[in-house]
């Protein structure tokens, strides 16, 4: 059997149910760059699953049978795809596992955000139930939304809020064609019209090196006075410095954040004290079904990979030139 590194804290017990059929599961005590090292350099792991530990090209320098990592969730900016790559070894995530929650967390802090949750909720802990009189909740039906981003996330998004909210949907999205936008009930606009126009900016970007930062100042001085951002992706998407800016200086009307920069955030960090923010601990994705869901597809995506099959969800597909290289690739892991 291959040996299939998992990290402490790790994935749900399905998902380790699964590898253990056809792996011998090794379990590491921590993400620590010179742990996973420790571990990886024996040459005896074949494959490694990840959360939020940070697979960097050292690491992957040092695993000479690493044939995959298998990120539990969807974004991979915790991984050296490149190192990955130019060593040959699969990334594969999990991408269609936790979407709905994600999308469900963001129509949440949308409605937290209108009807204005917390500052309730704090009002009436303290006995200040004339709250009511001087603060007037407000309805998302008729709204406009502003998807920047309309992936698995973004388009279940803006699917809830136009059929449960009557809500006009605006997306930016530079690899949806209009066509497809329209076909969904979505208006394709430009990057600086969404953000005048949306009532919601709801984020649903993945941090490459082009969406790094792209959303600051700028973009944050078009929006309303009276709109919410919401970001649910994360946070390294936004200018974080710029956003408390705009926020302290109620220049929008407020934020839902279920993702920050850095993060976690440190004791001291401005954001932490604005009354105008619904903060989350980076569990939109989180919910019971989803990690279920999330940790039987990661499992059985590496199985897949070290059965020398081509998996579903590859995040590199790169790797093979042409199906040629597949097949040189597939040929050196059958058994003999």
């Amino acid at each position: 059997m291959k040996k299939v590194l998992l990290i402490n804290p790790t994935i749900q017990p399905i998902g380790v149910k699964v590898l253990s059929s056809s792996a011998e599961v090794v379990m590491a005590p921590n993400g620590e760059e010179a742990t996973l090292i420790s571990y990886l350099q024996s040459g005896e792991i074949a494959g490694v699953v990840t959360r939020v530990e940070k697979i960097t090209s050292r690491v992957i320098e040092n695993a000479p049978s690493l044939e995959v990592i298998g990120q539990h969730g969807v974004g991979v900016d915790n991984i050296d795809v490149k190192a990955a790559t130019d060593h040959g070894i699969l990334v594969v995530n999990a991408p269609a596992s936790n979407f709905m929650s994600v999308a469900e967390h963001a129509v949440m802090l949308m409605l937290a955000l209108s009807r204005r949750l917390s500052e309730s909720d704090v009002a009436v802990r303290k006995g200040d139930f004339q709250f009511r009189e001087r603060f007037y909740p407000e309805e998302v039906n008729g709204r406009t939304l502003f998807a920047v981003g309309l992936g698995r996330v973004g388009s279940e998004v803006a699917r809830k809020c136009r059929l449960a909210f009557n809500m006009e949907i605006l997306a930016y999205d530079p690899f949806i064609s209009e066509s497809e936008m329209a076909a969904m009930g979505v208006r394709s606009v430009s990057w600086e019209e969404g953000f005048r126009l949306g009532d919601f900016v709801s984020i649903h970007l993945p941090l490459t090196v082009e969406t790094r930062n792209c959303i600051g100042e700028k973009e944050l001085s078009l929006m309303k006075s009276e709109a919410f951002l919401i970001n649910v992706s994360r946070g390294g998407v936004i200018q974080q410095d710029a956003l408390v800016r705009v926020l302290k200086e109620s220049r929008i009307r407020g934020a839902g954040l279920d993702v920050f920069s850095p993060e976690p955030p440190r004791a001291g960090d401005s954001v932490l004290e604005l009354p105008n923010v619904i903060l989350t601990p980076h569990f939109a994705g989180d919910t019971y079904e989803a990690k279920q869901r999330c940790s039987r597809t990661i499992a059985n995506e590496v199985l897949t990979v070290l059965r020398g099959v081509l998996p579903k969800f590859l995040v590199n597909p790169g790797i093979f030139e042409d199906q040629r290289a597949f097949e040189k690739w597939a040929e050196r892991r059958r058994p003999r």
